[in-house]
């Protein structure tokens, strides 16, 4: 016999267990959709707040390139200490922002670290980019143009079989590059012209040339920025630099020392000392500076010797080198050298061929602002290309290709030197680049800054390492 009141008690219990599983499942399913929701709303939203970290990097960059060559002015509101520009400044608000902080040092030269919180709704991203201000000697040659008006026509780069020109390094000029034969660019050239000028009927294959590339048609290079000489003047005259007037002479000493001749004098004209042959230690801030008496024919300073330190010689007028230019650590085999040396004359840095040797060193960032780098009877014989041999180390900056060499149409050297280029790499090696000591920084035609991008990355929970 079936008793039908706890059957029916069954049934109820089993239809509310079943609506209990049903609704059950009705709210895991529903929550699970708002999870996902939830999870596809966050993803969204990081990465908005990575786009919007990204915009705060982009502004910055910019508000830093447009400040030209100097650190970012200190009456803008979004640098609020006018002692370090380091500051913080915040841009949108709402659902999307970013927040931004500078940090400036001038170590080697002027570099900033941009740091930028982006956040969209309740995520945030922070990002980091390291920037460096690019150097004045970025290349191992740079030129203006490539036809000297002292000679009437061009300079060349030569290539033959016993006279191998090498440039390692890279190479710009604003002119056209001058080819006879095939010497060897062993890095990336970039020129102004549509196409370097081959010398007529002389075989010349631009693959076994321009090893590192050739790009044709590149934009001009203003380089270098106008007020060079007066701004290393500046800082020769701060009273931490040494000021000569007159033509004057100084020998490196491979113990860190400077043998001196040259007279200084007072803004009055007094002369306030005078040395002759005077061997002393370099000025603290390792920048010389060498004036005209009268404006326009005296300025010139003579150089020679083996350099240990960080230097800078410039001058109203000329440089001339009379001997060996040496680092007292070759970087080339010590590669944590720091030794360090600047030519930078108004007019030409001209090699005295009267007493400098057949195998000559030159290891230097030389800028010749308005003239050339050349030897001054590039026609004396110092021996063939296999041991008149000039070593030009670091970089080398001239309004005008000059003259170091002469040859004859076989390709024999019958005097001067076979010049041979290496770039010094440690002028262009991210924060941890060397520039000699005054040296201005790089601007492009605009006058902006340029700087290089040395590390980018994503901070892990908004920190960074």
């Amino acid at each position: 016999m079936i008793n039908l009141r706890q059957n029916n008690g069954f049934a109820l219990t089993f239809s509310l267990i079943s609506l209990f599983l049903i609704v059950s499942f009705m709210a895991a399913y529903l929550l699970s959709v708002a999870s996902g929701v939830s999870q596809a709303n966050r993803a969204a939203n990081m990465k908005k707040a990575y786009y919007a970290a990204e915009a705060g990097i982009a502004d910055a960059y910019q508000r830093i390139t447009q400040a030209g060559v100097n650190t970012i002015a200190s009456n803008a509101s979004y640098i609020p200490s006018a002692s370090t520009d380091n500051g913080i400044y915040s841009v949108g608000t709402g659902s999307g922002s970013y927040k931004v902080a500078l940090t400036y040092s001038s170590t080697p030269r002027t570099n900033y670290t941009i740091t930028s919180t982006g956040t969209f709704g309740n995520a945030s991203k922070t990002l980091q980019l390291n920037i460096i201000g690019a150097s004045i000697s970025k290349y191992a040659y740079w030129s203006q143009t490539e036809i000297n008006p002292a000679f009437g026509g061009p300079l060349w780069w030569v290539g033959e079989p016993g006279l191998e020109m090498l440039t390692n390094g890279p190479v710009q000029t604003d002119g056209t590059l001058n080819i006879f034969g095939n010497p060897i660019f062993n890095g990336p050239v970039t020129e102004g012209g549509s196409n370097p000028n081959y010398y007529p009927g002389v075989a010349s294959n631009p693959a076994s040339i321009f090893l590192g590339g050739l790009t044709n048609n590149s934009p001009s290079v203003n380089l270098p920025p106008a007020g060079t000489l007066a701004a290393i003047n500046t800082i020769a005259s701060n009273g931490s630099g040494l000021v000569l007037t007159g033509a004057s002479t100084i020998v490196f000493n491979p113990t860190g020392t400077i043998t001196v001749t040259g007279k200084v004098k007072n803004a009055a004209g007094a002369v306030t000392a005078t040395y002759s042959n005077t061997t002393m230690s370099p000025p603290p801030n390792g920048v010389i500076y060498v004036k005209s008496n009268t404006g326009t024919t005296d300025g010139n300073v003579t150089v020679q010797g083996t350099v240990s330190g960080q230097l800078t010689v410039s001058a109203d007028q000329n440089i001339l080198v009379s001997g060996n230019v040496a680092y007292n650590q070759d970087p080339r085999t010590y590669p944590n050298s720091s030794d360090i040396l600047g030519l930078v004359a108004n007019q030409n840095i001209t090699v005295v061929a009267a007493s400098a040797p057949a195998r000559l060193e030159m290891a230097a960032v030389m800028v010749a602002l308005q003239g050339s780098f050349q030897v001054d009877e590039y026609w004396t014989y110092k021996g063939n290309a296999a041991t008149a041999v000039m070593d030009q180390f670091g970089s080398l900056i001239n309004y005008v290709c000059g003259a170091t060499g002469e040859m004859d149409m076989s390709g024999t050297l019958l005097g001067g030197y076979n010049q041979i280029q290496s770039f010094d790499i440690r002028l262009d090696n991210g924060l941890k680049s060397l520039a000699p000591p005054g040296f201005p920084p790089f601007t492009n035609n605009a006058g902006n800054g340029v700087y290089n991008k040395v590390n980018f990355q994503e901070c892990n929970g908004g920190v960074c390492g």
